[in-house]
């Protein structure tokens, strides 16, 4: 019995995922209209545009070949937003805390979740988190295939490293402390 909730649960989780990009993914190729405002109200005309055609830009402009996003609603340099997010297989983004708490849901790949002092959390297509506002944790896409997640931001996004040791920035280690940054 267990088994068999777990694939409905799945299911419905890669049902939600697919459902909300399908219906809000990238610009539409030829037209430059944004999923934003296919979605508005009075709009004649939807969007869709396949995963191929997403204009993905680094998360982190000094990084251009780490994370890439895309910004489907909303502006997370000020407010509440979701985001469609690309990892490089491999990739671990370091422990970090962000202002605003967010969702996540795995679209694709194998993508691992580590709040502060629990294991690790491992899924692929359909797994989701809940990650509150302030509290340190981890993500990393695991090794094989680059790792696609939406992530709805509740506020700015932004990104605070706890301990940046790897790229030359001074350690912080509790969320009252440490750089801004807009990955």
């Amino acid at each position: 019995m267990l088994n068999r909730r777990g694939l409905i649960l799945t299911s419905v989780a890669v049902a939600l995922a697919i459902a909300i990009t399908t219906q809000s993914f990238a610009q539409h190729r030829g037209t430059g209209a944004t999923p934003a405002a296919g979605a508005k109200a009075g709009a004649t005309q939807g969007t869709f545009t396949t995963s191929d055609a997403i204009p993905w830009k680094p998360a982190d402009p000094r990084e251009p070949d780490g994370v890439q996003m895309f910004v489907m609603w909303g502006n997370p340099k000020e407010g509440p937003s979701e985001i469609v997010q690309k990892f490089p297989a491999g990739m671990d983004s370091g422990t970090h805390w962000h202002t605003a708490a967010y969702e996540g849901v795995v679209v694709q790949g194998k993508f691992t979740h580590t709040f502060k002092g629990a294991a690790p959390q491992t899924g692929g297509p359909g797994s989701m988190w809940s990650q509150p506002a302030g509290q340190v944790h981890d993500d990393k896409c695991e090794e094989g295939a680059e790792c696609i997640i939406v992530a709805y931001f509740h506020g700015k996004r932004d990104f605070m490293p706890v301990n940046m040791k790897a790229r030359g920035a001074k350690a912080s280690s509790t969320p009252s402390s440490g750089s801004r940054s807009s990955i």
